[in-house]
């Protein structure tokens, strides 16, 4: 009896069920709503759902969740639509197989509020949608097209233009494409242009001639420069079309373009000028003054901020003329720039930083900032204003307990002659001209080819190789000498050298994009495209093409002059780390040095100057650090050495860990090769193999594996701790200790995890300690 209910059981069908479900049943045009599929079976396996038609509504995204249980399979749907079209429309029916199991859930219906087509999509900034609202069709409209509408045609210079390409396509037509269409912005001449992101998807929708069109939007933000017609290009849209609805078949390829447009540019008004006005133009701005600290002694460093804020260009907001009071040595340090858009109008804060160093003591008033600008909206000129701030400046106080001077700072700031002559020729090539005369001793005879093997240069690689060549000597110019480093760490040595970290970044990917090229084989093909945007860097770095022509020669020159004094001129400068050591600001000194011995590691004097600095202003872990490394490029250097005196390390195990060889690893390198270069010649010359010869090239071998163990050694991730810490452990403050790290002391750095790093003791122990606490060993030493 139970087998036979067991089996009818089995054959009976499985359950299955669909529920069709929307989140809200009455939306607006542009609005989001959620339409859900759930589907519950018994049976595991595979569920087939086909959705419905989606009517007046366009798919966003698409989300689909599939679970098996003991009890059979759960699947859920989620489609994302975006209202297009008023109206009432239904959704559904939805069918689900399974097998030959079959469900169908009932339609849901919704409703599309307003008798007119949305305006403009609900993400797109007001200033943006107003523009859409008032753009024109074009005149000829097909099932595409492309326009190009302005915010205004007539504006002053130095006042924002919003520029909005717009495609517009036929609705039908754009559910036929299979490729995305390419649309490309018009250019411009003599404004300053910045490209606003705009979320993808549908901007808007229209009805034109009984026909619905979507309309997809770029925008541009220019700024003109100079009064007069500026003129916009044409844009264009490009688009193909499947010519059957088969997979394989073939595209008709379609090219667009919009008409000419342009808008003119007047003059500032001279009525109401402000005498102290410098050609700001923008919206609502403010000035604030900040100084830190406000008290301090004489002799002293004191760091002052002018922040600018407010709406319009940033960039060519120029620095405000102040007056500084008598006592006071000030040193312009690098502008930074911080850009935004507040409901579609562009603005941000320009921040210009000061170094002051106090000569007297007393109370010396910072007098107030009065900034005058020019308002379009107003039109008229305004005036920005921040209240003095009094520097409180005592005597320069007496130590009580006298530290031992170091040896005065060098001012030869050479590299070492064995990192000089290593640096001649690369590591590869050395290799090459090492083994070269063991070659022509063991190699058989063979005849000499008469022709020539060069490989031909790839077509368009010689225009790369002049620009990246030019590049490199306008980046070593900047200090960033080593031309290999990384992406990132140019982008940060050329933003310390006063340029804006976006123009810095732009700069450090040219960099990588032309060797790319180079290297790749792709000069033909990327040279059209890399090399006006290297000359636009040039030009903005102060590089001159000598073989451009007059025309462009000119515009580089403009361009040029523009960037320099809006964003290089101000980094440039800032005040040299000597002239803050001899006015006794060592903190600031010690930054300076820093900051050029990251950019230019290879000569000692400048790690001995920065731990110089470091040790002035009673920063003892900091400057033995600097000193290390300057004892490692030059081991033989007595000032070195005595410096290295001031400061002892804790204890005999951190003595080993700092040790530095009588020989620096580019010491060893060029002996070891001089020795094998003798041995391999005499071997050659000799015709046969003897054992002087034997002996050198084993002597070479021997240094130079001494050189790279050695270079190895100094590389291991070591730091100096800055006083006396406790061992953590686990990364927490309120973590239990398990052991104490003197001052002074090394330990062997490991993973980080938050502001905590573990480190290991010599003498065994494990635990964390603070990054900030620890000094690093190697070019990174000071961080």
């Amino acid at each position: 009896m139970i087998i036979a209910l067991l089996l009818l059981a089995l054959q009976q069908p499985a359950r299955l069920d669909v529920v069709l479900g929307v989140d809200r049943d009455r939306v607006g045009p542009g609005e989001i709503v959620t339409l859900t599929v759930r589907v519950t079976s018994g049976q595991p396996e595979a569920i087939r759902v086909a959705l419905p038609k989606l009517g007046g509504f366009d798919l966003e995204s698409r989300s689909e969740r599939s679970d098996v249980t003991a009890t059979g399979r759960n699947t859920v749907i989620e489609l994302r639509l975006r209202a297009t079209a008023p109206g009432e429309w239904r959704l559904g029916p939805v069918e689900v197989f399974q097998g030959s199991a079959y469900a169908r859930a009932d339609p849901v219906t919704l409703t599309i509020e307003g008798g007119t087509p949305p305006a403009v999509a609900a993400h797109l900034s007001p200033r943006l949608a107003r523009l859409l609202q008032r753009a024109p069709p074009p005149g000829v409209l097909g099932p595409a097209a492309v326009t190009v509408a302005i915010s205004d045609p007539v504006v002053v210079v130095g006042q924002q233009v919003d520029v909005v390409t717009i495609a517009w396509f036929e609705r039908g037509l754009r559910q036929e494409l299979r490729r995305a269409p390419t649309v490309e912005s018009p250019h411009f001449d003599g404004v300053w242009s910045y490209q606003e992101p705009v979320t993808g998807g549908i901007a808007s929708t229209r009805q034109v001639g009984g026909k619905w069109y979507d309309l997809f939007v770029l925008h541009q933000i220019v700024f003109p420069l100079t009064p007069g017609t500026v003129k916009i290009s044409p844009a264009k849209l490009q688009y193909s079309v499947p010519l059957a609805y088969q997979f394989f078949s073939q595209d008709e390829r379609y090219t667009l373009v919009s008409d000419a447009q342009s808008f003119v540019a007047q003059a500032l008004s001279v009525e109401g000028r402000d005498p102290g006005f410098l050609g700001a133009v923008g919206h609502g701005l403010t000035v604030r003054q900040t100084l830190t600290p406000l008290a301090g002694r004489q002799g002293e460093a004191f760091t002052t901020e002018l922040v600018l804020s407010g709406q319009g260009n940033v960039a060519l907001w120029p620095q405000p003329d102040v007056r500084w009071p008598a006592g006071l040595r000030v040193y312009p340090d690098a502008s930074e720039e911080h850009i935004a858009t507040t409901e579609g109008m562009l603005g941000g804060t320009r921040t210009f930083k000061f170094l002051l160093v106090a000569d007297s003591s007393g109370t010396l008033p910072l007098a107030p900032v009065r900034y005058s600008y020019f308002d379009p909206g107003a039109g008229k000129y305004l005036l920005a204003e921040a209240p003095g701030v009094n520097l409180i400046v005592a005597p320069r106080g007496v130590v009580a307990a006298s530290r031992a001077e170091p040896p005065p700072i060098r001012l030869d700031q050479r590299a070492p002659i064995a990192t000089r002559l290593r640096a001649l020729l690369p590591d590869a090539a050395w290799l090459v001209l090492a083994l070269a005369p063991l070659l022509a001793l063991f190699a058989p005879r063979f005849r000499r080819r008469r022709q020539s093997t060069e490989v031909a240069a790839p077509v368009g690689a010689e225009p790369l190789r002049q620009a990246e060549r030019r590049l490199d000597d306008a980046l070593r110019r900047l200090g960033a000498a080593d031309g290999w480093m990384s992406e990132d760490r140019l982008t940060a040595l050329l933003h310390q050298a006063g340029i804006p970290r976006e123009q810095a970044r732009e700069i450090a990917a040219l960099r990588d994009r032309l060797r790319q090229a180079r290297f790749g084989g792709e000069g033909g093909r990327a040279a059209s495209t890399l090399l006006p945007d290297a000359d636009r860097v040039l030009a903005a770095l102060g590089e001159r093409n000598r073989t451009a022509g007059p025309r462009w020669r000119r515009r580089a020159g403009i361009i040029g002059i523009l960037l320099l004094g809006v964003t290089v001129v101000p980094g440039e400068s800032q005040a040299p780390p000597e002239q803050l050591y001899e006015a006794g600001a060592y903190r600031a000194a010690a930054n300076g040095f820093h900051r050029r011995a990251l950019a230019a590691p290879a000569p000692s004097a400048h790690w001995f100057n920065f731990g110089a600095a470091a040790w002035r202003a009673g920063d003892d872990a900091t400057a033995l650090a600097a000193w290390i490394e300057a004892a490692r490029r030059s081991p033989r250097d007595h000032g070195v050495r005595r410096a290295l005196g001031l400061v002892p390390p804790a204890d005999a195990a951190a003595a080993a860990d700092l040790w530095v060889a009588p020989l620096s690893p580019d010491e060893l390198w060029l002996l070891g090769l001089a020795a094998w270069l003798t041995g391999a010649i005499g071997m050659l010359v000799a015709r046969r193999v003897r054992g002087r010869w034997v002996v050198l090239l084993g002597g070479g071998a021997l240094f130079v594996a001494a050189g790279v163990g050695l270079e190895a050694w100094y590389r291991r991730p070591i730091a100096i701790t800055a006083g006396n810490e406790t061992l953590r452990l686990s990364p927490h403050e309120l973590a239990p200790g398990v052991g104490e790290v003197a001052r002074l002391s090394t330990v062997r750095v490991g993973p980080a995890r938050g502001a905590w790093v573990r480190v290991d003791v010599p003498g065994g122990e494990q635990g964390w300690i603070q990054a900030a606490e620890l000094i690093a060993i190697g070019h990174e030493a000071g961080h």
